[in-house]
């Protein structure tokens, strides 16, 4: 039996007086390729900032691994975080960002680099670690930062956006290379997009639209339970202001 990894249990969060997270509620299993699917403003971002203690929490309950979220030092070891912006250092080659971040972790640099070199070779960065970031396109800047967030073998992998502004091959790529660490069963991902095309029907994926989850299951059941066509018309469906009329 499969245990949670990520558990919120109605987290709400507001700026001043506007709410824009209402009681959010899902989980995340071990081994699992979770999509949080909503448009721009939905509360995605704001929900992310939760999980990465960018914000603090206001009301409700985030678990990661077992851990509140409060309790970050014993949380923060299980996860690793690839941010919407950029986050390396351009000036620095890939290799020296790694090291730096290894660091960061408390690893040498020989340590830093035998923790991810089945992930360089998969993600074909292991003959540009010499190469200045600044040089790289956008695709390969991206593939770095998530090598980077798995120095740590982190159990969870929390990503805001991580494809927005790559060419089609480029976010496909790393799609399938994270589906695939996934089904080796020594990961989850919570993936946050807005993009339909990403999430494959066997994804466990919940659909936020204006702060609030609107259907939880995999993207298959949710589609057949609102007896649409497709992702997108099941997405019409649900948040149309009456959506039975």
């Amino acid at each position: 039996m499969k245990t949670n990894i990520l558990e919120l249990e109605n987290v709400s969060h507001k700026y001043d007086k506007a709410m824009v997270l209402k009681e959010v509620s899902f989980f995340i299993e071990e081994a699992s390729f979770f999509v949080l699917l909503g448009l721009n403003g939905a509360g995605k971002s704001t929900l992310f900032s939760l999980l990465t203690r960018l914000q603090s929490l206001q009301s409700g309950s985030i678990k990661i691994n077992g851990f509140i979220i409060q309790n970050y030092t014993k949380a923060l070891k299980d996860i690793g975080i690839v941010f919407q912006e950029p986050t390396l250092d351009l000036d620095l080659t890939v290799r020296q960002n790694l090291y730096y971040y290894g660091a960061l972790k408390g690893l040498s640099f020989k340590e830093t680099i035998a923790s991810i070199k089945e992930e360089l070779t998969n993600l074909e960065l292991d003959e540009k670690l010499d190469t200045k970031v600044q040089k790289l396109n956008g695709g390969h800047r991206r593939r770095v930062e998530i090598v980077r967030s798995l120095i740590n073998k982190p159990k969870l992998l929390l990503l805001d956006e991580a494809t927005v502004g790559l060419d089609l091959k480029s976010r496909f790529d790393i799609l399938d290379y994270l589906r695939t660490k996934v089904q080796k069963g020594d990961l989850s991902v919570l993936w946050i997009t807005h993009l339909f095309d990403e999430v494959q029907e066997s994804d466990s994926l919940a659909i936020i639209h204006k702060g609030e989850i609107l259907a939880t299951g995999t993207a298959e059941t949710i589609i057949a339970e609102y007896k649409q066509a497709d992702l997108t018309q099941t997405f019409r469906h649900l948040t149309r202001e009456n959506p039975d009329a």
